[in-house]
C-alpha cells in the first residue's frame, strides 16, 4: 500500500504589473513551506492578505501540493 511523505505546500499570487507604456503584464511570486494541512479558506486568506503589502493587483491565488509516495 503506497504511503504518502514528504508533503510540501507552495502558494503563489499571479499578480498585475502595468508598465509606464500602458502594457499590462502578469508575474508570479512564490512562497513555500506553507503548511499541507493548512485548509483552502485559510490558504486563500493568507494570499490575499499577502498581496494586500504590495502595490501589484493580485489577480490570482494558488495552492499547490506535492508529495513523494513509497510503499
Amino acid at each position: 500500500m503506497a504511503v504518502k511523505k514528504e508533503a510540501a505546500t507552495k502558494l503563489a499570487l499571479k499578480v498585475r504589473i502595468e508598465g509606464a507604456d500602458g502594457k499590462v503584464a502578469y508575474s508570479q511570486r512564490t512562497f513555500a513551506h506553507i503548511n499541507p494541512e493548512l485548509s483552502d479558506e485559510n490558504a486563500y486568506s493568507i494570499g490575499m492578505m499577502l498581496g494586500a503589502l504590495q502595490s501589484h493587483e493580485v489577480v490570482a491565488v494558488t495552492r499547490t501540493d506535492a508529495a513523494g509516495l513509497s510503499e
